[in-house]
């Protein structure tokens, strides 16, 4: 990078977990020129989640043969023992230095060009996320895909008070401020054991909760999103265990584990949803 004596502005976090094929397939070839053309500083960091593949070397490879020729990013390979989607992307949290801190699959179901969307907005919110359900004519899903997703939403808003419309969407992104609810996970914290094991599917609903215990301001705002493929999704069996994980985040709110009293938990409606509506 070598406009290294800028601040970092943003920082990419990208999960991956024996990504060799989506790798393969050239998901992320619109990354780095997309980054580039942007003209502020930011780092891309790689947090794998103990891979048992090629993916590793492929992506030690990738930022091989492209940081020499970044005029503005920085690439980060994170190497972790194998935990979840939780910890994984806690650990690239944890090393991010941006101002701004978005994370994203690492099959870019949603481009990366939507932070742009995403940004617009980085003056008045500490959080601002990718939605599904706003504009659904840019989602392309399986039809039994959006079923699930809209019932399992129901079933989340009803058991943690949160009116955001899809907590699920992996796009989202972060303000300095807004990373300490990374650290005060309960659930999924990476630290305590989780007899979920390596499964965190409702990581997503846990950062929301803690986020409206904080009071931090959120925006909701609809993106493109198209659905790749995945042997690695089992929807009932995942489903079921969806729901028993936010079973515990409620109890564990209801119990104080979050920053912010019970009190304040009755009484806001948050993570101050101005940002659950599109305008």
């Amino acid at each position: 990078m070598k406009n290294d004596h800028n601040k970092i502005f943003l920082s990419v976090i990208i999960p991956s977990y024996n990504e060799a094929k989506n790798f393969q397939r050239g998901c992320l070839k619109d990354l780095l020129p997309f980054l580039e053309q942007q003209g502020y500083a930011y780092e891309v960091i790689f947090s794998d989640d103990g891979s048992t593949d090629e993916t590793v070397k492929l992506l030690s490879d990738y930022r091989d043969a492209w940081q020499t020729r970044l005029q503005h990013g920085e690439l980060i390979v994170l190497k972790n023992q194998h935990g979840g989607k939780a910890a994984t992307v806690c650990a690239g949290m944890k090393q991010a230095r941006g101002a701004w801190r978005l994370f994203t699959d690492f099959d870019q179901s949603t481009p990366i060009s939507e932070v742009r969307k995403l940004l617009k907005y980085q003056d008045s919110f500490d959080i601002i996320f990718g939605s599904r359900k706003i504009d659904t004519k840019s989602v392309h899903a399986k039809w039994y895909r959006k079923f699930i997703g809209d019932t399992f939403n129901l079933i989340t808003r009803s058991l943690t008070g949160l009116k955001i419309r899809d907590t699920q969407c992996g796009f989202k992104l972060f303000n300095e401020k807004a990373s300490v609810i990374f650290d005060q996970l309960y659930v999924y914290n990476p630290e305590r054991t989780n007899e979920a094991g390596a499964f965190t599917g409702a990581f997503d609903v846990e950062l929301f909760v803690i986020a409206k215990q904080l009071g931090l301001k959120a925006k909701e705002v609809p993106i493109r999103w198209q659905h790749f493929a995945t042997d690695r999704v089992n929807i009932v069996k995942d489903s079921w265990r969806m729901f028993k994980d936010i079973l515990k985040i409620r109890k564990a709110k209801l119990q104080g584990r979050y920053q912010g009293s019970k009190d304040q938990g009755s009484k806001d409606q948050g993570p101050k949803d101005q940002g659950s509506k599109e305008s």
